[in-house]
């Protein structure tokens, strides 16, 4: 989208399901992005030498539309001149804000599938903190602060998250000679984690879906769908109506939502069918599971506190969804190597060298498996039927 930007157009635009940029026909190379989530990022895209580059100018409104021009400007002259906009601002005096997004574009989100999380990591407990400071002045005091802080407000598992986010970050910057040296480098993990070992009985499974049931859409019927499929949150939650095939009995989570990196065929069972043909389909939007219309659902702990006060329930949480479905079918006799199969792990009793070998999908035996889960449900006492 081509349109000459001003304050009055930047305030009117809308997010939208995917990022959209709209480039400026005043100042070649200059746009703005609009992310789902509502931020909008200047940027100026250039050439120099044979390369075309991106130089991130900042978030709008805390940058105005005539400072980000001016640095468009600025930057543009340079490459004129034969400088790297890029490679000097690395050089001289970049802040914390800027070398983080630097670090999430160029590193994080090309090689890492959660890179989402990370920027959200990074963006609330590190920038928001010292976003205007030189990021060559940041020590180990301010690291430790940063955990420190996490671990009193009852954080800690989210200060093992700090630092080992913190922690790549700064390994990155040593990289790219960014500063000498890391500030993390010395500091262990500030937590000890527990892998959590969480599988609801029959019981607990029963007043799940009975709370699931009082619960509208569309938490209502999320959860029980994650227990009738055994998949992912992410993966669920993001679900679209153009990946299901309802005659077919299938759902394809495609590669780029997919953990390892491709395509998944998920079974569909008649507990799961019934759920998806009870839900709403809003006008142009595919979006399974959502409240905007224009984006996936997510405050996920909220509902699942809503959730477990409504079925009288503690101590689980959305994962542990995955691994009771993954107990139950193993209580049902589905073999070890097809439960990873429906799971779509890529490790476990198919691994090494049989897993090189080894390319069958065990489709059939998927589907079994999900069906006979999908009727050991049907059988749990609830009131979802009502």
């Amino acid at each position: 989208m081509r349109k000459a930007l001003n304050a009055k157009a930047i305030e009117a635009f809308k997010p939208k399901a995917d990022r959209y940029e709209i480039h400026d026909l005043l100042c070649p190379g200059f746009s703005l992005r609009v992310f789902p989530t509502g931020k909008k990022v200047f940027s100026l895209k250039y050439r120099f030498g044979l390369k075309q580059r991106r130089l991130v100018l900042g978030v709008y409104p805390r940058l105005t539309l005539a400072q980000a021009r001016d640095k468009a400007i600025e930057a543009l002259r340079l490459v004129d001149d034969g400088i790297d906009p890029a490679a000097r601002r690395r050089q001289l005096g970049m802040n914390v804000e800027a070398i983080c997004e630097d670090f999430i574009r160029q590193y994080a989100r090309p090689r890492n599938r959660s890179w989402k999380e990370a920027e959200r990591i990074l963006q609330r407990e590190f920038v928001a903190v010292h976003g205007q400071r030189d990021i060559r002045e940041i020590r180990r005091s301010d690291v430790l602060e940063l955990m420190d802080g996490a671990i009193e407000r009852g954080a800690a598992y989210q200060a093992n998250r700090i630092h080992a986010n913190l922690r790549k970050l700064f390994n990155w910057c040593v990289e790219r000679g960014i500063v000498d040296e890391s500030p993390v480098m010395g500091i262990r993990p500030p937590t000890r984690e527990k892998a959590r070992d969480r599988v609801l009985g029959d019981d607990g499974i029963s007043s799940v879906l009975k709370g699931c049931a009082e619960e509208p859409y569309p938490y209502g019927p999320f959860v029980p769908l994650l227990l009738a499929t055994a998949q992912r949150r992410g993966e669920v939650s993001k679900m679209r109506w153009s990946e299901i095939d309802m005659d077919a009995k299938v759902w394809v989570i495609p590669a780029d939502m997919s953990k390892n990196g491709k395509p998944h065929v998920v079974p569909l069972n008649d507990f799961a069918l019934r759920l998806l043909r009870n839900m709403p389909q809003f006008s142009n939007c595919d979006w399974v599971f959502t409240t905007t219309r224009r984006g996936p659902i997510n405050g996920f702990s909220k509902a699942l506190r809503h959730i477990q006060i409504r079925s009288k329930t503690e101590d689980w949480r959305f994962h542990d969804l995955r691994r009771t479905a993954a107990s139950g079918m193993a209580r049902l006799g589905i073999a070890p190597h097809v439960v990873e199969k429906v799971l779509n792990h890529i490790s476990g009793t198919i691994s090494g060298v049989a897993a090189v070998y080894n390319r069958y999908g065990y489709d059939a035996e998927r589907r079994d498996a999900l069906n006979k889960w999908g009727q050991w449900l049907e059988r749990i006492p609830t009131e979802i039927d009502e």
